[in-house]
């Protein structure tokens, strides 16, 4: 929830756009005009550096809920969902893989990634490394634009290179190259590591600060998309061998506010449940909880008047139920016979029908939990941080680099994939080379379901197509009949994401994906 990033943000990023041309009398001119910044009299002092490195954490929290949809819908762990077909049509496309350049939550996400790379840019060029604080200032930027960077290339590809202010002759960016935009990510990342403290060297107000381990895990996480699994298994060691992390010991709270920057935790974007500071609130638990007025929660601590958007799909519930994960499909999906059964609870309305685009599975993880409010009047503001870098993550790559790496140590890779199995209760995986390989892949769904991640492992792997193409064939009415979509799922230009028709209009130079 709250943390000393968010709560004392200014936002300076009007103050280093303004730009004011004043003709008048040469006396005038030279008068300084009062109670005015400039970009020459910022990023003097470290208070300078400390807000214009707030405003970039910031652009990280904003558009929460198409954050939360869009990097999920894209997989096969949730579907559109609302209270009708149309209800939530921009989610619909996207889950069905019928979305364009024009569509609105994309268009919100790829502008989010450029916002975080503005801000890094204003403040990388114009900080001068002269103080503790400014330089770890520098440090942070560079490992948040590296983040955006990660996300951008892995699921657009060849998006625009930019690493500094630009002027406005400068604005229409071409495509950048590949390799270049990863050898960027190395870069920023490399020279960030040595600057920034470790995590338990964080102050309380910096808990949600990027650490030293926090930067090394991205940038393994650079490698092993990029396929260079021997530095990415030196690099998650550095993580591990730390001793800076842990698992938590109940799987059931890892997105939790009683687990919040926590031993688990590398990164964090954090919201607010403070309903006198609107802004700084996530919408999940009223967009994206059971839609009501189907849904009764019973003793299960669910919001009941959110509208469904979001919805888990059956398949992953049957993914838990196959692998015999019981610990953490509890903690991640229940389906209607336990909502009835365990807390009391119903997802049907008088007729026996579920709601549109419901299997009657319920999220736990990232559940609509009204505790985590300020009560049901309040619900559209949530204070859940979405948890991006956990350490169980972490020990999953690592596990992959180790099984993929030029000389590969399977035995290495078993122990890091099985103390994630151990919180599960589950029984330790012995396999070895491409079966190994198989069994992390399953393991990385059934541990990290709703975190954002789950399209780019199957993108990166090579598997998007095969698992996705009958992706939105078919929506449930909720009377047991079906939509049809024949059009919908997983094609050959999927493997890049469109650039934005907003973008494509204003940019000449943006040569648009291919099939597109």
């Amino acid at each position: 929830m709250k943390t000393g990033i968010y709560k004392h943000t200014k936002f300076v990023l009007g103050v280093l756009l303004s730009v004011t041309t004043i003709t008048a009398c040469s006396n005038f001119l030279d008068t300084e005009q009062l109670g005015v910044t400039t970009q020459e009299t910022f990023y003097k002092t470290d208070q300078d550096a400390t807000e214009a490195l707030y405003a970039i954490y910031n652009k990280w929290q904003s558009n929460a809920l198409s954050f939360f949809q869009f990097r999920n819908l894209l997989s096969d762990d949730v579907i559109g969902g609302g209270g009708s077909r149309g209800d939530n049509s921009q989610g619909e496309e996207i889950d069905e893989f019928r979305f364009g350049p024009s569509n609105t939550m994309l268009t919100s996400c790829f502008e989010q990634y450029y916002e975080i790379i503005y801000a890094a840019n204003i403040l990388i060029a114009n900080v001068a490394p002269d103080t503790e604080t400014k330089t770890l200032a520098i440090a942070e930027a560079k490992a948040l634009r590296a983040l955006a960077y990660i996300d951008l290339v892995s699921l657009w590809g060849p998006v625009p290179l930019v690493t500094k202010p630009l002027q406005p002759s400068e604005y229409a960016q071409p495509n950048g190259e590949i390799s270049a935009i990863w050898g960027q990510i190395e870069t920023d990342l490399n020279e960030a590591i040595p600057a920034l403290p470790v995590k338990s060297q964080l102050s309380a107000a910096k808990k949600g600060n990027v650490s030293k381990g926090t930067a090394q895990a991205w940038l393994g996480k650079a490698y092993l998309y990029q396929e260079k699994y021997d530095e990415a298994a030196a690099m998650f060691d550095n993580v591990i061998n730390s001793g800076e992390y842990d698992l938590e010991k109940d799987f059931s709270q890892i997105t939790r506010a009683s687990t919040e920057f926590g031993i688990e935790s590398l990164f964090e974007i954090s919201f607010s449940d403070d309903i006198s500071t609107l802004t700084e609130g996530t919408s999940i638990v009223a967009y994206c909880g059971p839609r009501s007025p189907w849904f009764k929660a019973g003793t299960s601590g669910i919001s009941e008047t959110a509208w469904g958007w979001c919805e888990p799909t059956l398949d992953l519930y049957n993914a838990f139920v196959e692998a015999g994960d019981e610990i953490r499909r509890k903690g991640t999906i229940i389906n209607e016979d336990e909502l009835i059964n365990v807390y009391g609870g119903s997802f049907r309305d008088e007729s026996g029908n579920l709601p549109y685009g419901s299997y009657g599975c319920v999220r736990m993880k990232y559940g609509a939990f009204v505790a985590e409010t300020q009560g049901e009047a309040y619900h559209t503001i949530a204070g859940t941080n979405y948890r991006i870098t956990r350490y169980a993550d972490v020990l999953l790559m690592a596990a992959e680099a180790y099984n993929r790496k030029s000389n590969p140590d399977d035995s290495k890779a078993q122990g890091y994939i099985n103390l994630v199995r151990d919180r599960a209760q589950l029984p330790h995986i012995t396999s070895t080379g491409d079966e190994l390989f198989n069994d992390i892949k399953k393991e990385r769904r059934l541990e990290l379901a709703f975190e954002f991640v789950r399209y780019q492992d199957l993108i990166r792997w090579g598997d998007a197509e095969e698992v996705l193409k009958n992706a939105g064939k078919q929506i449930p009415r909720g009377d047991g009949t079906y939509y049809e979509f024949s059009d919908a799922g997983f094609k050959e230009r999927h493997w890049l994401l469109p650039f934005p028709e907003t973008e494509m209009n204003v940019n000449p130079n943006l040569e648009q994906n291919p099939g597109w």
